[in-house]
């Protein structure tokens, strides 16, 4: 969080300077600005994000055409081998990248996909490096789409408002992260928990705990990352839209973390569906892919079968209880049952992911329904 609070005090520093060059200048300004902060903080990372960056441009703008399909492949395993190196544990010294690696290597694959398909033509290097060294979103997202990026870039201009919609986005942030998830979640959760006799409860609390300091947290600094895009004048996508507002689970997973669930629909389920037919088998790789961007372990695979199956549950209790599936979606008091269903179905799911290894979360799983 540190380094968050470096990298907005840095954007509010730089945001006269952005608003007082031209045009032509400003896109630089925002580029030049982020591969400062990166030399200073971490050199290293810093040329690695540039090399493969390169790399993926050099492919793009000199692979014969013949060889289309071998440069795409080529440009999406290039950031990825990047990733896995680190996932799988590998370490550098000075390395800052890993807070933001996924984001950074997720924005890449897109853009491979995206000119392979003709979408959006081949950026040139300097288009491409801005798009990827973007400041407010390179540590902890969203995955923002280059096509949105550029066109916000053109049309770039003082607006007030725009800038007092990006502090209020920095505040809610903030009030998110520090009072909700530092203060609420983090320490009168606990303290509550601690004064509770029964087992059941305490490890009740502690799982309401969990959850809802990991969607404040997370949600906090999507805020902070479309507040600071504000400031310098770019809108980025919303990462989260009242998740636990949603009646299902398959309206949950459009609205928790939107910019990967998206990218998984776009570059993982949609792929898949198309060579297979088979819409399971799509959504259960898509899950797994999901999974994975956060952590390769043993129980963030378990975590991401158990959504598949919540999503997959979902849509086969629609087909087989078509009146219980209208009154949750539809009615008043059914909505509220489903969002209390869906919350926590959501956090116990979590259960697996808040602890270090898979037993220490059965024996949690043991004490609270054995």
């Amino acid at each position: 969080m540190n380094i968050e609070f470096v990298l907005l005090a840095i954007i509010l520093i730089t945001a006269p300077v952005l608003w007082n060059v031209s045009r032509f200048w400003q896109g630089k300004v925002m580029m030049i600005c982020t591969l400062l902060v990166f030399a200073w903080l971490a050199p290293w990372s810093l040329l690695i994000m540039v090399l493969t960056a390169c790399a993926q441009w050099l492919i793009w703008k000199y692979m014969p055409p013949a060889l289309k399909t071998t440069g795409v492949l080529l440009t999406i395993c290039l950031p990825l081998l990047v990733l896995l190196s680190y996932k799988l544990g590998h370490k550098t010294i000075n390395w800052i990248i890993p807070l933001g690696l996924s984001y950074y290597t997720f924005r890449q694959i897109h853009a491979a996909f995206e000119c392979y398909k003709g979408i959006i033509k081949v950026p040139t290097l300097e288009e491409y490096l801005q798009y990827l060294l973007f400041l407010p979103v390179i540590l902890v997202g969203p995955i923002h789409r280059m096509p949105e990026f550029q066109r916000s870039l053109r049309r770039l201009k003082w607006q007030p408002s725009v800038f007092s919609d990006g502090m209020e986005r920095i505040l809610y942030g903030l009030i998110k992260i520090s009072f909700l998830g530092n203060y609420l979640f983090s320490v009168k959760f606990p303290q509550l928990a601690e004064h509770t006799d029964s087992v059941f409860i305490k490890l009740y609390i502690q799982t309401i705990a969990f959850t809802g300091n990991a969607y404040v947290q997370f949600a906090g600094f999507s805020d902070l990352a479309i507040g600071m895009g504000l400031i310098w004048g770019i809108r980025v996508i919303e990462n989260f839209n009242r998740p636990f507002l949603a009646t299902n689970m398959q309206d949950f997973w459009t609205r928790w973390h939107i910019s990967l669930s998206s990218w998984c629909r776009d570059y993982i389920f949609q792929p898949i569906i198309a060579l297979s037919r088979n819409r399971w088998i799509a959504l259960i790789i898509s899950m797994l892919v999901l999974s994975l961007w956060h952590e390769i372990s043993l129980r963030y695979i378990i975590w991401g079968m158990v959504q598949a199956a919540l999503v997959l549950l979902t849509v086969q209790s629609r087909k087989t209880f078509p009146s219980l599936s209208r009154f949750v979606n539809q009615h008043p008091i059914g909505k509220w049952m489903g969002r209390i269903w869906v919350f926590h179905l959501f956090a116990f799911s979590c259960i697996f992911i808040g602890y270090e290894n898979i037993h220490a979360a059965g024996a949690l799983f043991k004490q609270l329904f054995g």
